[in-house]
This record gives structure tokens, C-alpha cells and sequence, in this order.
């Protein structure tokens, strides 16, 4: 389903429901990050009034309305920059655009900057009173503040700080590396693939090591699948917290089931060369919402 589509099927939803204020306008463009900028100026005055009002007891007040500024990724800039000249923070930032760690950004990528400070509530939830009601319960928040984004299908919590597990993925002390003894030979992102000889993008990272190496879960979770797939061979993916997912491909064999609650480090499987292989290797994923993301690693 589209996003355009999946947007209307909200728009209606909410339009039905009388939550008419938490509907956005399509994102501005930010052209730079000059303070000169006019448009950058509208956006840190809407940031400061949202978390002015976010941080306020007062019932009457009601935020301006959630949208988006898109800023396209420039060579000179980072992270910390970019948060610094929006008048984001951490967690904003990260929360809105899925990053895995301040090393996810790239020339030419196309950010999503807000005009408010928060965080989303990490699953998908329904657009009603019921579950808003619940979040502003759990979140310790004023409910008529809380904001649905339609196209995501998420509740926008503002003035909400990343939690600590959270902060831990982000800087990446989160994943441990999952074996004890390996070679990177192929890394995260474009790459000459070994059969076509073409170039394509590798969502993880293959990391060489003898047959039957023991490899071990890089945190904790709970097995979600066991079993052959594809070019992936003898696979095991493990459902972390927040979105998260790893997945161990290629193994010889497995020492888990599905269901099973893991440890981080705690044995799972083997090295192997099933499926789509050259060689004994391990074909290590890390995935948020079901997008790929850049492996970080707390140690190795």
C-alpha cells in the first residue's frame, strides 16, 4: 500500500474521530541551515513555542500543529550540526528519521526535521481516544497534546526525552559484535556483488570465520524465526526492543527455537555456508521497522 494511500486511510480516521488538529500540511523545504535563513528561523520559533507549551500545565494551550521541514544532507555537515542549527535534540532527530547512530547521515540524504521536540511511541497504534488516552497515561503527558502522524501510523509524543535503552542503541553500545573471532570481508552498503560481479547494496555485514564457529546473540530479544530462507540459507532473526531486529545468515546449524527468549552473548548457532555463500561466513543484519540499518558495535 502506498503512502499516499495509507495517508488518506488516516486522514478519513481521524476526520471521523474529530481529530482534525493533529492533521499536518506536506513538509517546507529547507534550503540551508543559515541562521539568515527565514524559513530556519520559522522553524526554531515554532520548536521553542511547541516545547514551551509541551512543558506547560496549562489545559488551553494547544501546539501548533505537527509538520515537517525537509533538509537535504550537505558534505560539510554532521549530526551535532545539524541538531544544533534546527534547534532539535537527540532524540527528535534519531526518533523522526530512524537513524541508528549519529553515523547514519550522508550527503544527499533528505532529513525530516519537526517542528517540535519529542519522540515517537516506538509501535504502530490506532488513531482513537482509547490509545491516546492509554500513551498519555504511560508517557505522563497532557493527552490533547499528544499528535498522530497519519503516513506513519504513530503517536508523536512531545517534549518525550529518549529513554536510556534507547540512548544505548544510538551510541552504539547496544549490539555486541556476534562472534569472537572474525574478518569483515564484506561491509555494510554498496558493493561488487561476488556472483553478478555488479555493483548492489549489502544491508549488513559478512563477516568470515571458520566452519562451525559459535556465533552468539548481539542482545537481548526473543526468536522470531528459525529455519532456511532464500539466499540468507539457515537463518535466525531475533526481535529486539524499540523496532529492533538481528539477523544471523548462513549458519551451519542452530542452538534456539522459535519463541525463545536469548541473552546478549548467550549461543545461538554456527558458522556455515548455507544458502547464497562463497565461503563460511556469517551474514549479520540489524534492522529498525524493518529497515536496514549501519551495524554499531558497544565493543570489539
Amino acid at each position: 500500500m502506498s503512502k499516499t494511500v495509507v495517508f488518506l486511510k488516516w486522514t478519513v480516521i481521524l476526520l471521523n474521530l474529530g481529530l482534525t488538529n493533529q492533521l499536518f500540511s506536506g513538509p517546507l523545504t529547507l534550503a540551508n541551515l543559515d541562521y539568515s535563513n527565514p524559513i530556519l528561523k520559522n522553524l526554531r520559533s515554532e520548536i521553542k513555542e511547541n516545547l514551551r507549551i509541551s512543558k506547560s500545565g496549562t489545559k488551553s494551550e494547544n501546539l501548533i500543529p505537527l509538520k515537517y521541514y525537509e533538509y537535504k544532507v550537505q558534505k560539510e555537515d554532521n549530526f551535532f550540526k545539524i541538531m544544533a542549527r534546527t534547534g532539535m535534540d537527540l532524540e527528535t532527530l534519531s526518533s523522526v528519521n530512524e537513524l541508528s547512530s549519529p553515523h547514519d547521515l550522508s550527503p544527499g540524504m533528505v532529513l525530516e526535521i519537526p517542528n517540535m521536540r519529542g519522540t515517537f511511541h516506538p509501535e504502530e497504534t490506532e488513531a482513537n481516544e482509547k490509545t491516546k488516552l492509554t500513551l498519555a497515561n504511560q508517557y505522563q503527558i497532557n493527552p490533547n497534546k499528544l499528535q498522530f502522524d497519519a503516513e506513519r501510523g504513530k503517536w508523536f509524543l512531545p517534549g518525550i526525552s529518549m529513554g536510556k535503552s534507547e540512548k544505548s542503541f544510538f551510541y552504539g553500545f547496544g549490539f555486541q559484535f556476534p562472534l569472537t573471532a572474525a574478518r569483515i570481508s564484506s561491509n555494510f552498503g554498496k558493493r561488487l556483488d561476488p556472483f553478478t560481479k555488479k555493483e548492489t547494496f549489502h544491508g549488513g555485514l559478512d563477516m568470515a570465520a571458520k566452519q562451525g564457529s559459535d556465533v552468539f546473540s548481539s542482545m537481548d530479544g526473543v526468536v522470531r524465526f528459525v529455519g532456511e530462507q532464500g539466499g540468507y540459507g539457515n537463518l535466525i532473526i531475533i526481535k529486539h526492543s524499540l523496532g529492533y531486529e538481528t539477523m544471523y545468515g548462513h549458519l551451519l546449524n542452530f542452538f534456539v527455537k522459535h519463541g525463545q527468549k536469548v541473552k546478549k552473548g548467550e549461543k545461538i548457532g554456527q558458522v556455515g555456508q548455507t544458502g547464497r555463500a562463497t565461503g563460511p561466513h556469517l551474514h549479520f543484519e540489524i534492522r529498525r521497522n524493518s529497515k536496514r540499518q549501519r551495524p554499531i558495535f558497544q565493543s570489539h
